[in-house]
C-alpha cells in the first residue's frame, strides 16, 4: 500500500499536463493581441500629417523661409527643427546678416530674440525662417522638421529639405 499507484491515480498526471499547456497558451495568445492591437500602454499617438513648401534664396549664409501649407493642426512643443551639416539661426529677430544664437537644433516654440519663433498652433498659412549663422551656409544643409512624441520615445520626420549643395 506505501507507494503503489492505483489505476484511477495514473490519469491524473496527463490530465494536468493538458491542463497547463491550455492555460499557457491562453496566456500567450492573449499577450501577444495586447500587443498587436495596441494594448501595451504605449501611447496611441499618431504622427500628424501635413506638408510644407521650402523657399531658399542665397542671400548672405542662405535663408530659408518653411510654410506649412496644410494637414494636422501642429502643437509647436511637439515640433522639432534641425540641421545636418550646418548651424542656423532662427527668425524672427535674425536677419542674414545679424544672427544671435547659431544651433543645431530647436523646438518650434522655442523664444528667438525674445519672440516665439512660431508662437502658437502650426496650421495652414504658418510660417518661419532659417538663417546660416556665420560660419555655416544652409546651402550645405539638411534641414528636418520632426515632430517629439509627447507620450512616449519616438520621433518621427515630417519634412526635409536639403541645401542645393548638400
Amino acid at each position: 500500500m506505501g507507494g503503489a499507484l492505483s489505476r484511477a491515480d495514473r490519469a491524473v498526471s496527463p490530465v494536468v499536463g493538458v491542463t497547463l499547456m491550455i492555460v499557457i497558451t491562453v496566456v500567450l495568445a492573449a499577450t501577444t493581441a495586447a500587443f498587436a492591437l495596441g494594448l501595451n500602454g504605449t501611447g496611441d499617438d499618431t504622427p500628424p500629417q501635413g506638408s510644407f513648401t521650402y523657399d531658399y534664396t542665397q542671400t548672405g549664409n542662405g535663408e530659408l523661409r518653411v510654410a506649412y501649407e496644410g494637414g494636422d493642426t501642429l502643437d509647436p512643443s511637439t515640433v522639432r527643427i534641425e540641421t545636418a551639416g550646418g548651424a542656423f539661426c532662427p527668425a524672427p529677430g535674425n536677419t542674414s546678416s545679424s544672427c544671435s544664437s547659431s544651433v543645431s537644433e530647436l523646438r518650434a516654440d522655442s523664444e528667438a530674440d525674445g519672440n516665439d519663433w512660431v508662437g502658437s498652433d502650426i496650421e495652414a498659412g504658418t510660417t518661419f525662417g532659417i538663417f546660416g549663422d556665420s560660419s555655416n551656409m544652409l546651402e550645405t544643409a539638411t534641414v528636418r522638421i520632426v515632430w517629439v512624441d509627447p507620450s512616449v520615445d519616438r520621433t518621427v520626420v515630417l519634412g526635409e529639405w536639403q541645401g542645393p549643395a548638400a
